[in-house]
């Protein structure tokens, strides 16, 4: 019986290795792919792209500060709300609740 467990763990392994080493013939493949077809790309296209990777990061940057801009509230929201309470409790006064 624990000869035949073995086997099975022996089994899985070599599946596993089998499997692995599958998944790495096609990532060498995908990698080859890949450098194939960037051989032909240059120095002035890749200073291009960088300088548009640049000007997409500074407009970003631009945009979550004025985000973050409209978020941040110049009055506390603690004053807010206790003031929203006074305002409530002067209208139950006033109609005599």
């Amino acid at each position: 019986m624990h000869h035949d467990c073995m086997e099975y763990v022996n089994y899985i392994a070599l599946g596993c290795s089998i499997a692995a080493f599958a998944l790495s013939l096609i990532a060498c493949a995908r990698i080859g792919q890949f450098v194939k077809a960037t051989s032909d790309t240059d120095w002035e296209t890749l200073a291009n792209l960088t300088g548009d990777i640049a000007a997409l990061k500074r407009t970003c940057q631009t945009l979550n500060n004025r985000l973050n801009g409209m978020n941040k509230a110049t009055i506390p929201q603690d004053q807010i709300i206790q003031q929203m309470l006074e305002h409530q409790n002067v209208e139950q006064i006033r109609r005599g609740g």
